[in-house]
């Protein structure tokens, strides 16, 4: 079970900053944010949250 936790909070980690650095590419180079990558980051971001503080019995 602790593998499986830290498995969620890694990829969700890498696939937040993924999204992140999507959406700074996309303002710096064409002034206009891409919603579902924003949308994307947030939610990666509450579930490596939830997954880095849940508590193991």
């Amino acid at each position: 079970m602790k593998i499986l936790k830290w498995f969620l909070f890694t990829i969700s980690s890498i696939l937040s900053i993924i999204s992140m650095l999507v959406v700074y590419m996309m303002y710096t180079n064409l002034s206009f944010i891409d919603y579902p990558y924003v949308i994307s980051a947030v939610v990666n971001t509450i579930v490596a949250i939830m997954a880095f503080r849940y508590k193991l019995k």
